[in-house]
């Protein structure tokens, strides 16, 4: 299994280009607390989750230390948001999905995924069998972000 350590997660997360442009104090203080993350949301540190924790638990660690070395809250916000959409590249998505295979593919592979590679904290509806051919469709029902964000009251729009 991999390793739940801040050094880990932050360098496979959104935020692996912002990261090194901080000072050294403000990573110091991320890496600090991001280990009490870890061990707050212990339930959820399983193999399924590592990628969405290693994006959760960094940005709530970025958006506290920023705050407490200075910045405001929207100034935080405004350097999480920009990093976090900055590493974002639909483009490679959007060249797979005009591939002739590609969606038959996707309605195979994407239930296997998810029934097998979601880790605590996730549950779907799947609706393949009411789908016309060229579209799929599900549900996600639980979801690891809004049980951590909004434990911690960090959801701007609730559900």
């Amino acid at each position: 299994m991999k390793q739940y350590t801040p050094e880990k997660l932050v360098a496979v997360s959104r935020y692996k280009t912002l990261f090194p442009t901080l000072s050294p104090e403000i990573q110091r203080d991320v890496y600090s607390r991001m280990r009490v993350l870890i061990e707050e949301e212990k339930q959820y540190c399983d193999q399924g989750n590592y990628k969405h924790l290693a994006q959760i638990l960094t940005t709530i660690a970025l958006y506290e230390v920023l705050q407490q070395h200075g910045k405001s809250e929207p100034e935080a916000f405004k350097i999480i948001s920009e990093a976090m959409w900055a590493a974002l590249t639909p483009k490679t998505y959007q060249k797979m999905a005009r591939l002739s295979f590609f969606l038959t593919a996707m309605k195979k592979i994407l239930p296997f995924g998810f029934r097998h590679g979601s880790g605590a904290g996730w549950r779907y509806t799947w609706h393949l069998d009411e789908d016309p051919k060229n579209r799929f469709h599900f549900e996600c029902r639980e979801c690891l972000y809004w049980h951590i964000f909004h434990e911690r009251n960090l959801i701007l729009n609730p559900i």
